[in-house]
């Protein structure tokens, strides 16, 4: 368990003040990465790339280029969902910021004029670039207000597990917004292909009033967008204009003057010798740590270098985007799946209906017809409507499946018109199989006490609480709930553990503030917390459950608790676990399975009868857990007979819920019993 503890520890090391001058992390984070030897050997790939782009353009500027649209998520991990409009506002101004700073059409790029004279060796510089917030062929299961046709804006997503790269967003220029008690970070040069982020803190990014709800509210003299435009700089594989060493280092740039170290505060053109004699240090550049209002231009230099990392990467930004990106006027339509994946048994025929939304943008109004392909060999597919040109759901039925191969297959809707054509998969898992979810509950008035911090932002011990779960197949979906009495809810670190005692999701990070208690089921299907007094009700967890899909759900499952700070205590009062599983589909009635296994009386007093019918002429195992998981009953029973019926009684136990698994060489199942 100590082991445990130090990750979270390590976990939560980011929970400090902003700090109250500029800083830039990206230095510290890159020593930090070039530790990683993955990492190292993308980042010298797009390196390579970057390095021939540039030396073919070196000396010219690259206006044969077209323009490049760079599709842009941004992603709010602290936020609460019900700021949504005011955060979508905020990640568009901030990406209006950089549009104008990267091809300089800011409105404060004038004043380049009069300070150039102190510059002459240096040109005012321009990318041919366009960042677009993606508006289309959005990542699934990732946010459920993350819909067709609205900006790329997550809110209490988790990007990375908390690192700054996640292959979900893949393909996107990334912005993470949280509070990271610095200004941002970077890495310098980052990977498109492997969804790195710009990380910024949540007093740094945007301009204006912010969205004081969520906490990501500008803070002067760090409130007009210019650190996200430093930032992105060292995305693009810019140095700082003192090369990060001083009079003897170069940023590499052959049109920025040398600089002795960093500027602060707002010195004029001019004010701040050079390292040559009568140079003068470019205080104005983007690449600098002078304030938001004082910083205006990158070098042409600099765009050059900008330019060809485009030119290296625009091949990894994932396509179909931003043709209808935020702000964009042009009518065009989505696909959304209602239902996907859909189950089906070749055994019993019955019909896969799926159902697609079809929405229009825009005032679209336009034929557009409607095919599909994909399905199983011999199946037939029937669409409704199989042309359409307003808001309405395409219901797409595969028949015929009867003696068809059992697999999963992906299924391809097509909708094209002469304005646009787009596609959207589903999956039919044709295999005989259903989703089965049975939950073990901790009991009532656990009451383990939380043992108090020692101090700010650090942690007393941890305690755990653990439930027993059977094999109840491999993972497809789990839920959480934790009832936790706790005064000031922010101390509190709340991590779920799978058996392996390696693999681990943090429910609740910190979350919240002063207020008092929470009763939480985590699931990441819902939206971000809404901190309330208490906080109750069906939330996203600080990281996604989906960790542990494909695991198997059998042992012990621990649930540990840790305070960050001291003089607020309080206890644990219950949890529980739900798992959902993909099971046999019955299809005979003499096959063993969940639907022809018969239990009876059920509600019950403790006695009840298993019958079933099978060919099948291996023992019957059959154990019984409590609510706790622990086993109160196992038997053994010799099968040599078609028609099983098998008397059981559990002997003066408790009312409640108990699991009972019944399994035979091959095949298992798992009911719940419920004692009166």
């Amino acid at each position: 368990m100590k082991n445990k503890i130090l990750v979270i520890l390590s976990l939560l090391c980011f929970y400090i003040s902003p700090s109250q001058s500029r800083t830039c992390g990206t230095e510290e984070h890159m020593e930090e990465k070039m530790k990683d030897p993955v990492f190292v050997q993308e980042w010298k790939s797009n390196q390579a790339k970057f390095n021939k782009v540039f030396e073919t353009s070196r000396n010219k500027r690259q206006s044969s280029m077209n323009t490049i649209i760079v599709p842009v998520a941004v992603h709010f991990t602290q936020a609460n969902e019900s700021d949504r409009a005011c955060l979508e506002a905020l990640a568009q101004n901030q990406i209006d910021i950089l549009n104008a700073d990267f091809t300089a059409t800011n409105e404060d790029a004038g004043l380049w004029d009069a300070a150039s004279v102190f510059y002459p060796n240096t040109e005012h510089g321009s990318a041919d670039v366009v960042f677009c917030i993606a508006t289309e062929n959005h990542p699934v299961g990732i946010d459920n207000e993350l819909i067709e046709g609205n900006p790329a804006v997550t809110i209490g997503y988790n990007f990375g597990n908390g690192n700054n790269v996640d292959g979900n967003w893949s393909g996107y220029l990334n912005f993470v917004i949280r509070n990271i008690g610095a200004l941002g970070f970077s890495p310098l040069g980052g990977s498109i292909a492997q969804g790195s982020a710009v990380t910024m803190d949540d007093q740094a990014f945007g301009s204006g009033s912010g969205c004081p709800g969520s906490g990501v509210v500008p803070g002067a003299p760090y409130n007009l967008g210019r650190t996200t435009t430093h930032e992105l700089g060292h995305f693009f594989n810019l140095y700082h204009i003192w090369g990060d060493g001083g009079c003897g280092v170069d940023d590499g740039i052959s049109d920025t003057p040398l600089a002795s170290g960093s500027n602060g505060g707002c010195p004029g053109p001019g004010d701040i010798p050079g390292c040559v004699s009568g140079e003068y240090e470019l205080s104005m550049n983007y690449m600098d740590y002078t304030n938001d209002a004082c910083m205006y231009m990158f070098s042409q230099g600099q765009m050059d270098v900008a330019e060809a990392y485009l030119t290296a990467v625009q091949n990894d930004f994932k396509p179909n985007t931003t043709s209808n990106c935020a702000g964009s006027t042009e009518p065009n339509f989505n696909l959304t799946a209602l239902n996907s994946p859909v189950f089906s048994c070749p055994e019993t025929g019955e019909d896969a209906v799926f159902e697609i939304d079809f929405s229009t943008i825009n005032d679209y109004n336009v034929t557009t017809f409607i095919s599909a392909e994909g399905a199983p060999e011999n199946s037939t597919i029937s669409i409704t409507p199989t042309f359409i040109n307003s808001n309405g759901t395409i219901t797409m039925t595969i028949g015929n499946l009867v003696n068809t191969t059992q697999g999963d297959y992906t299924i391809t809707l097509t909708a094209s018109s002469f304005v646009s054509t787009k596609t959207i998969d589903v999956v039919l898992k044709n295999n005989c199989t259903s989703i089965e979810c049975n939950e073990i509950y901790s009991g009532d008035n656990v009451g383990l006490e939380i043992p108090d911090g020692i101090g700010n932002n650090e942690y007393g011990d941890a305690v755990t609480s653990a439930i027993t779960f059977p094999d109840l197949g491999v993972i497809s979906s789990l839920t959480a709930n934790v009832d936790v009495s706790h005064t000031y809810i922010q101390d509190l670190v709340v991590v779920l553990y799978h058996p392996d005692d390696t693999t681990y999701a943090i429910l609740w990070g910190r979350d919240c503030g002063s207020e008092d208690g929470f009763d939480v089921t985590f699931s990441d299907d819902a939206s971000a917390i809404q901190c309330a007094n208490p906080t109750v009700g069906t939330y996203a967890p600080y990281e996604p459950l989906s960790i542990f899909e494909g695991m198997t759900s059998e042992g012990e499952w621990t649930l540990l608790i840790q305070d960050g700070y001291n003089e607020d205590v309080g206890v644990l009062n219950d949890w529980s676990i739900e798992i959902c599983s993909e099971v046999a589909l019955g299809t005979d009635k003499n096959n063993f399975n969940s639907k022809n296994v018969l239990v009876y009386p059920n509600p019950n007093n403790g006695a009840f009868n298993i019958e079933f019918n099978s060919f099948n002429d291996s023992d019957v195992n059959i154990s019984v857990f409590d609510i706790l998981g622990r086993e109160i009953l196992k038997n053994n029973f010799s099968y040599n007979t078609i028609h099983f019926n098998q008397s059981i009684d559990l002997k003066n136990v408790k009312p409640g819920t108990y699991l009972m698994t019944i399994s035979t060489n091959n095949a298992k199942v798992v009911k719940k019993i419920i004692v009166e």
